[in-house]
């Protein structure tokens, strides 16, 4: 039976704490709390995979080569592949924000101290990333795209790149979302902000309250509903996209989502359900 759980704290000191919450191939993601300053490093590009930045409270800096994005609450940040960039916490308050590396590529040693094999190196002389290719967006409805707008169903694209996909999805008390099914090349995940998601794992039902993060990697069997009397705001991240996006459009009848094996899938134990410590 998928619990949810803890994370892996990594540091929990007055000024900073920084608590592993997902280390697979698809996905690696902390939750970071810190206070101003923290993070300040040069400017570095990752070649084989995404960083990308939610900020729940505060504010971060993310520098580009030649801009700089002022990224507060509620606010997401997605940096492709070969872009340089750095951030650093900003303002008077202490900042909490999430921190993702879509593939993993060795994300979760490298916080917990072994860098050897990290994909993080310093800028080259020629930058080869298009920084207006960085995606800085925030939720509520006031940016993305919006795919569904009715006082019971919401779903706003707001990262539609190769590596990532982030929709923001608010649904309605007692609204279906989607039957148990399987994802064969990549992982999906539902970040709870607000209300209550049931997520189902196999045959079991979690109860995804506010705060907690579910993490299904490919082949797991899962689907989703709101069976609560109140209505629920949550994230669905899909890594790498696999044409999640036209899915959304209608226009990718051949999506990587398939009815559920009759070997019953991979092993629910590989799920990941934990609470964000803040």
């Amino acid at each position: 039976m998928v619990e949810i759980g803890e994370g892996e704290v990594i540091f929990s000191r007055e000024e900073l704490g920084v608590t592993l919450l997902a280390d697979i191939e698809q996905l690696g993601a902390v939750e970071v709390r810190a206070a101003r300053g923290w993070g300040k490093a040069p400017l570095h590009v990752h070649a084989r995979h995404a960083e990308t930045l939610f900020v729940i409270e505060g504010e971060l800096a993310l520098t580009l080569e030649d801009r700089v994005h002022r990224v507060g609450p509620e606010t997401w940040a997605f940096v492709p592949p070969e872009v340089v960039h750095a951030f650093e916490v900003t303002g008077d308050e202490e900042a909490r924000f999430l921190v993702l590396h879509t593939p993993c590529s060795g994300f979760g040693d490298y916080v917990r101290g072994s860098a050897a094999a990290f994909d993080q190196q310093p800028p080259p002389e020629y930058a080869i990333g298009d920084p207006n290719l960085v995606v800085v967006r925030k939720t509520g409805g006031t940016e993305g795209e919006k795919l569904a707008d009715d006082p019971e169903r919401r779903s706003i694209l707001l990262v539609d790149a190769d590596e990532l996909t982030v929709t923001e999805f608010m649904r309605g008390p007692g609204v279906r979302g989607a039957e148990p099914h399987v994802h064969h090349r990549h992982a999906d995940a539902f970040l709870v902000m607000e209300g209550e998601l049931t997520v189902t794992v196999g045959s079991d039902k979690l109860r995804a309250s506010a705060g907690t993060l579910v993490v299904l990697p490919p082949d797991v069997v899962h689907g989703f509903d709101n069976d609560s009397s109140a209505s629920a705001l949550f994230y669905n991240l899909h890594m790498p996209a696999s044409g999640f996006a036209d899915y959304m459009r209608g226009r990718n009848p051949d999506f990587d989502q398939h009815d559920p094996p009759a070997d019953g899938g991979a092993d629910l134990a590989t799920a990941i359900a934990v609470r964000l410590p803040g």
